[in-house]
């Protein structure tokens, strides 16, 4: 009988960061959407009706042909133009990425700095112009740089990556727009070229990299990617996922939707804060943006974001919005998979521990080795009994938990096709989330499997093959699916957790690790 999947009930032990700072509608705050612009561009419209019919047709010119970059064409928008946008959303487009599982919320078994900045490794805060490119400067200009800056200790400025070799091959019509998706799949697709080997011109993104080009950006190919989300149909953004990723190295490119106070009124100013106005997003527009770091204490808690409209707008291009108002704002987030530090120390070595954890007790429920990579419960476990199987990796690797229900094999993880097993954010990770699983009375144990590989699955023909395997038990079916990618030599340890260590010399291995709970 499959063990039975249960909800969780709701805690708030698990729940977002400390603090949750931010506004709300009741919030005051300072003035608002370039008000004061605004206000004596409309005195001066007022005494002078001629102006009126003016500025109507510059600013539905404006509006229809700079749309993607115009934010929704406010009045104070239409003064400035320097402050372009060009983030498109759509809900089809963002479910195309895996969803990113977190580890657990427990601040014992993965404590997280209550700060943390890669400042250090951002290029200078340009102005992206009038071209609604800021997927780009957010992807490539940004994310990309800081890993690249990050990994090999270069200064940032002299290795920065080029946001036109990027935006001119994602760009939606009229150089006005694109999807983040589509940038991250570049990225990790094709790559980047470095700033100095495709300059970047606002007017224009018709030029595209010539094969010699595309050959050089191969070898600054992304790792990958994932949404920070909390499910796969639940598009809310996942803030302690973020701060996960940020507190490995990882940045975060969001799409958020600006406008009003966040503009002009943001010039030399270090917080956002937005006025009861703004919280009605009218004359909004999406934006793209890279989240550099975050301070659980700042205004009760706020992400810090590198933007793209040079040094004046916030602090040296750097800006501050407090959690609360960057859930109320923001629409998507992709986690771009972490690539190391200069200073780190490198590993080939795997270092995993799997456990059962009791929901109500909090502790483990003990094992005992039975031969090989079989383990087993100590004692039967009591019906009704909640529990969850915890993964501890030290080194980035793919995660997958399969179950043995009355001889047919299953996969308990990934839950869907859009969950993602990258397990890069290393940790301690609690499966299932939102669920538990449920001891019943049918049988005398129930079988699983966790599965640890180097290199990702296709975990539902894994599995197809595991229930064609000819083996007589499920440790040998597992064995025979895995074949060469099986890692011979392990040694295993057991007592409140199964722990195994072992050096990783191909890409292709994989080790398993089956329990039997008695019942």
């Amino acid at each position: 009988m499959p063990i039975r999947m249960v909800k969780d009930e709701d805690d708030s032990s698990q729940g977002g960061p400390p603090g949750g700072g931010g506004g709300g509608f009741s919030g005051g705050g300072r003035g608002g959407g370039g008000g004061g612009l605004l206000a004596l561009l409309l005195g001066l419209l007022l005494k002078n009706p001629k102006l009126l019919l003016v500025a109507l047709v510059i600013g539905g010119a404006f509006y229809f042909f700079k749309g993607g970059c115009s934010g929704g064409g406010n009045i104070a928008q239409i003064a400035s133009k320097v402050l372009s946008t060009g983030a498109n959303f759509d809900l089809k487009q963002y479910d195309k990425a895996e969803v990113f599982e977190p580890l657990a919320y427990d601040k014992n078994k993965n404590p997280l700095p209550e700060r943390i900045t890669l400042q250090q490794f951002c290029p200078n805060r340009l102005n992206q112009g009038e071209q609604g490119s800021c997927v780009a400067w957010s992807s490539a200009y940004g994310a990309r740089t800081i890993l690249e800056s990050r990994k090999t200790g270069a200064d940032p400025n002299q290795i920065a990556f080029s946001p036109a070799f990027l935006y001119n091959q994602i760009k939606l019509d009229g150089c006005q727009g694109s999807y983040i998706i589509r940038a991250m799949k570049s990225m990790k697709d094709v790559g980047a070229l470095p700033f100095s080997q495709f300059p970047y011109n606002d007017q224009d993104c018709s030029r595209q990299p010539n094969s010699s080009q595309i050959s050089d950006a191969n070898q600054y190919t992304m790792l990958g990617y994932n949404r920070l989300t909390q499910g796969g149909d639940d598009y809310t953004i996942d803030l302690n996922a973020m701060r996960q990723n940020l507190a490995q190295g990882a940045p975060v490119v969001i799409g958020m939707m600006v406008g009003g106070s966040f503009m002009q009124d943001m010039m030399g100013q270090k917080v956002w804060h937005p006025t009861n106005t703004d919280y009605s997003m009218r004359g909004f527009g999406g934006h793209a943006m890279c989240i550099v770091g975050y301070d659980d204490y700042l205004e009760g808690g706020a992400f810090q974001i590198m933007n793209s409209w040079g040094p004046e707008w916030g602090e040296n291009g750097f800006g501050w919005v407090r959690y609360n108002d960057f859930i109320h704002f923001a629409k998507e987030a992709y986690g771009v998979y972490p690539m190391g530090a200069r200073n780190e120390a490198k590993s080939n070595e795997l270092k995993v521990s799997v456990a059962l954890v009791d929901n109500n007790t909090k502790s483990y429920i003990p094992l005992s080795q039975k031969n090989g990579n079989v383990f087993s419960t100590n004692s039967a476990i009591r019906k009704g009994t909640k529990f969850k199987i915890e993964v501890n990796n030290s080194i980035e690797c793919y995660t997958y938990v399969f179950q043995d229900s009355l001889g047919k094999s299953t996969v308990l993880f990934p839950y869907t096709s859009k969950h993602s097993p990258y397990c890069g954010i290393t940790g301690a990770r609690l499966f299932p989330k939102d669920y538990s699983m449920q001891i019943d009375e049918v049988g005398g144990k129930d079988i699983m499997a966790v599965v640890v590989t180097k290199k990702p699955l296709d975990f539902k023909a894994f599995n197809q093959r595991i229930n064609q395997s000819s083996g007589g038990s499920y440790a040998e079916k597992l064995k025979n699916t895995l074949g060469n990618m099986n890692t011979s030599g392990v040694n295993f340890s057991s007592g409140q957790k199964i722990a195994f260590e072992t050096p990783v010399n191909s890409s292709d291995a994989a080790v398993a690790v089956i329990v039997e709970i008695l019942k």
